[in-house]
Order: C-alpha cells, then structure tokens, then sequence
C-alpha cells in the first residue's frame, strides 16, 4: 500500500477507513486514539495520547496505544519525531516538514519542508544521503530564551 498523507486537521472516518482497509480491525479503542490524534493542536508522546485517550475510555490501555501508532506509522496515517533527549512525539502525516526543538523551554516549531530544501539536495548530492525530515527535530534554543540569556 502506497502511504499517503492525511492533510492537516485529518478525519477521524478517513483514517479509520484506511486502518481497516490495510487489513487492521475497527475497534472503539483504536477509534478514541485516533480521535484524540486528529483533535491534537500538539504533538503529543504516546502517554499523553494515552491519558487523553483513557479520560474519555478507561478501558484504552498504553500498550493498545503503543501498538495502534505502530500501526498508524505503517500506513502512513501518523509520523513520530524525536526531541532532544525525549520520548517520540507523534502527530498526523503531512508533506514532511522539519521540527524545531528548543532544549530549555521544550518548545516545537515546525519549520516548512521548502527552508531545509537545499541543505537536503546538498546531503543528497555530496553525501548520497536521502534524509528522513519526518524522524528528527534540530535541537537549539529559541528566540525567547536567547533573549533571556542576554
């Protein structure tokens, strides 16, 4: 199957369809979690989706949580990122856009896919290197901070 993303704001039924359409089951509980990934204005860590997910459904366990991402991950539904020394955030599939982490406030800006352009053509042609956008964030400090620090 060809993984396309769910734009921005992704439907619940849509991702759900997809789910099953790979071979998956439609189960209540993969249907909160999908919910509470598609009503996220954040990324969020597999705990806290759990935690939203169990607020609504105390019967949604983290291990049913981790297993649904994985599956979600397959079909291209969901991608999961890396900040700083954290745990993986996940958040809906998109056109690949890069995360910027801030190590002393903890937070995340996206950074469109057209900024990291020529530094990943470099990669690619000096290197050989395809680079993954999804997977990583750069970490650094943000603006604010700086401005703290001074």
């Amino acid at each position: 199957m060809t993984a396309v993303a769910i734009p921005p704001g992704g439907d619940a039924d849509e991702i759900m369809d997809r789910l099953v359409g790979a071979g998956g089951r439609r189960t209540a509980s993969r249907r909160v979690i999908v919910e509470v990934i598609v009503g996220a204005a954040e990324h969020l860590t597999a705990e806290e989706i759990a935690a939203r997910a169990q607020a609504r459904s105390p019967a949604v366990t983290l291990s049913t949580v981790y297993r649904t991402l994985a599956t979600l991950e397959d079909i291209g539904a969901l991608d999961h990122t890396h900040l700083g020394h954290g745990r993986a955030v996940y958040h809906l599939a998109d056109e690949g856009h890069q995360h910027l982490y801030c190590e002393r406030c903890d937070r995340v800006l996206e950074l469109p896919p057209d900024k990291v352009d020529d530094f990943a053509f470099m990669l690619d042609r000096d290197f050989g290197f395809a680079m993954d956008r999804r997977h990583f964030a750069i970490g650094g400090i943000c603006e604010a901070c700086r401005s703290r620090l001074t």
